[in-house]
């Protein structure tokens, strides 16, 4: 897949939609990559955050914000680019979009925001902008209510409500490809839910699902943190899972019988928030934002993401239940899901 240079065309980057999350991921990624010298486009040079091209210099930043509730959340969101109105139905949008310098050539690539302001970034951007051609839309679509809270059209959900969401969802366009998942541990996030919002109880329905050897570039790969330092992520795959050694990782749990890599685009933060192979990962100790990395996903004999190594400062974590280790997370799921 060759990049397409929006240095030569900044402004088709607030409003190009494609055939698939995998075109889109890669795409929407490609200012950053090409800033952190992880991928290169003829005739544009870099230098720092400027990037350069037929004698034009272009900013290019980017930044992980999470606007949790001990954040602002400035710089977070921008206003909505006119594109993706139809199906992003509120006037504040994830900000990763092209701003151009008034009266003059050039302009500022921004991606600030968090793993899945980046993924709603993403699946606005495929399809097309009519609400039933959309992937973004049609996601919405097929979540079960009946068994999940989930954000309204326009708001970015938690990385938890995607995840969870994959298992429950309704028949459609996207698809429950694998995961594991620990049911209990949802319906009492869900219960806590519910009696904070007064409203009915929900059933959640999800089972884990065997199927990670056949994952494929452009699916999500979601996990679900019902308690840690955050509430979970959302990564783009990029190629399909490579099976590794075992022994990649330091003393595994019994139960983890296959190992594989898996090379994503994703928003994450800086230090032990980085991946394997990261390419945020240079000269600044505080690089993060949009960029490309490997983690390691941990499968058992069923072919189920048990767990997973986020990078090379991050010990295994494995979904709640699995494991007597101590751990800050709680993993209530781990699934992957795809949408053609």
């Amino acid at each position: 897949m060759l990049p397409i240079n929006y240095f030569a065309g900044p402004e088709a980057y607030n409003s190009d939609f494609f055939n698939s999350t995998a075109e889109a991921s890669f795409a929407v990624s490609t200012p950053y990559l090409v800033a952190q010298g992880n991928i290169s486009i003829p005739d544009v040079t870099v230098s720092g955050e400027t990037v350069s091209f037929n004698n034009i210099a272009f900013t290019v930043l980017t930044n992980y914000i999470n606007p949790g509730p001990n954040s602002s959340g400035e710089n977070y969101y921008t206003e909505t680019p006119a594109a993706f109105e139809p199906v992003w139905p509120k006037p504040l949008y994830p900000d990763a979009v092209f701003t151009p310098v008034t009266g003059a050539g050039g302009g500022t690539f921004t991606g600030t925001l968090d793993c899945v302001g980046f993924g709603c970034r993403v699946i606005t951007a495929v399809g097309s902008n009519d609400p039933q051609n959309n992937a973004y839309s049609l996601l919405h679509q097929q979540v079960d209510f009946d068994a999940i809270h989930f954000a309204a059209p326009g708001i970015v959900p938690t990385a938890l409500e995607i995840a969870i969401a994959f298992p429950v969802l309704l028949p459609g366009r996207w698809s429950y490809v694998a995961g594991c998942i620990s049911a209990s541990t949802i319906q009492e996030a869900e219960n806590e839910e519910s009696q904070k919002l007064n409203q009915p109880l929900k059933t959640y329905t999800g089972e884990s699902q065997s199927g990670l050897s056949t994952a494929q570039a452009g699916d999500i790969v979601s996990f679900g943190y019902t308690a840690g330092h955050s509430n979970g992520h959302f990564m783009v795959l990029t190629a399909v899972p490579e099976r590794v050694p075992l022994d990649e990782v330091l003393n595994p749990e019994s139960f983890v019988k296959q190992v594989y890599r898996i090379s994503v685009y994703d928003s994450t933060d800086a230090g032990g928030s980085l991946h394997f192979n990261d390419s945020r990962r240079n000269s600044n100790p505080q690089s993060c934002g949009i960029g490309y990395g490997e983690l390691l996903l941990l499968a058992n004999e069923q072919d189920q993401p048990v767990g997973f190594v986020f990078g090379p400062e991050e010990r295994p974590h494995y979904v709640t239940g699995l494991s007597q280790l101590a751990d800050e997370l709680v993993v209530a799921a781990i699934t992957v899901a795809r949408f053609q």
